[in-house]
């Protein structure tokens, strides 16, 4: 399995070098285009009305493409952000990431829509604009648009991969190569032909995964909060046990582990990630000062609140159980035939 991890995290590395790139080289396209020049805006919107949309709306073009791409980062979504201790910062990093993305694709698409009377036939337009500005900045740009794309189609590979394997390497392996010679072999299709039919129907479902998802969120919303507080809590405990100035009481203790049993993660895992984290930020505090601070700042918790969902999470939990211990229990025959019932 290390082997699939390390691959994993090279081209987790790589995206961390080349997201960069591209934005830098998408600005400086927005500013070719638009620095002391002009356009003909009527001529460009004629232009624009001779191109044939993905959909009949433009405003449901817009939705089927942000639907798009939330289908396409949706699975290797739920891994990392599922890895994130805190989840606070999981939602901050989806927010500023989601932002920033947004913003982005707005700058290349009113780039493209300046440059429409000269790129609106190239399979990748700005590629065709980089091009029109100086033939190795088209070259960089290919590069850094191969590998953005080996990125994502390896964290689409390797998601379905995991989800599928449960747990066996073997299998994991089988999956993983079905599915990359199922997609070269849809590459040879041609890259305009394939965005024309697979954009709409991926965004169609896309917006099908938004739907079920947003009603997740309401419906457990609650319960996700009260994920976060546990898990700060958590954090606090961790941090005075690892703290040389600190001692942790037995109840403390009981409190560490019941909040790792009732919580949504994996138990086990949650506790070690839990513990490597303190670990981490008491190696970033130096006094014991800057750790109260950067507690009150980042992990502050409400205890009351804490301690009444322990408690109503431990009881639902035993009523689950003596549910599933009740169903799992083997009826006795009666001895009293119903016939014979008045």
């Amino acid at each position: 399995m290390a082997w699939w991890i390390n691959l994993l995290t090279f081209n987790h590395n790589r995206i961390g070098v080349f997201t960069p790139i591209m934005i830098v080289m998408i600005f400086i396209i927005t500013g070719y285009s638009f620095i002391g020049k002009s356009h003909d805006w009527t001529t460009l919107e004629a232009i624009a009305h001779t191109i044939k949309p993905a959909t009949s709306n433009v405003w449901f073009s817009v939705i089927n493409y942000y639907s798009l791409c939330a289908m396409t980062a949706v699975s290797m979504a739920f891994i990392l952000g599922g890895s994130v201790v805190r989840i606070g910062i999981a939602e901050k990093g989806g927010t500023r990431g989601g932002l920033l993305v947004g913003l982005v694709v707005f700058i290349a698409a009113i780039s493209i829509f300046a440059n429409l009377d000269t790129v609106k036939d190239a399979d990748l337009p700005i590629l065709a604009i980089a091009n029109q500005i100086h033939p190795w900045l088209a070259y960089i740009y290919a590069i850094t648009v191969f590998s953005l794309i080996f990125n994502t189609a390896f964290s689409l590979f390797y998601s379905i991969a995991r989800r599928f394997a449960n747990g066996s390497t073997k299998r994991m392996r089988i999956v993983i190569i079905s599915v990359v010679i199922i997609g070269y072999i849809c590459s040879f299709f041609g890259f305009k032909d394939l965005i024309s039919i697979l954009y709409p129907i991926l965004g169609y479902m896309g917006l099908l995964l938004l739907i079920i998802l947003i009603y997740g969120w309401l419906r457990d919303r609650k319960d996700i909060i009260m994920e976060k507080l546990f898990r700060r809590k958590m954090l606090h405990l961790s941090l005075k046990k690892h703290s040389p100035h600190k001692n942790l009481s037995e109840k403390e203790r009981e409190l560490f582990h019941t909040l790792g049993d009732i919580s949504q993660a994996d138990t086990k895992s949650l506790k070690e990630d839990i513990h490597n984290e303190a670990k981490e930020i008491l190696s970033n505090t130096e006094t014991v000062q800057e750790l109260k601070d950067y507690v009150e700042e980042h992990l502050s918790v409400d205890e009351e609140v804490i301690h009444q969902n322990i408690n109503i999470l431990q009881e639902q939990q035993e009523e689950s159980k003596s549910t599933e211990s009740s169903k799992d229990r083997p009826i006795k025959k009666s001895n009293i035939n119903n016939n014979e019932v008045k």
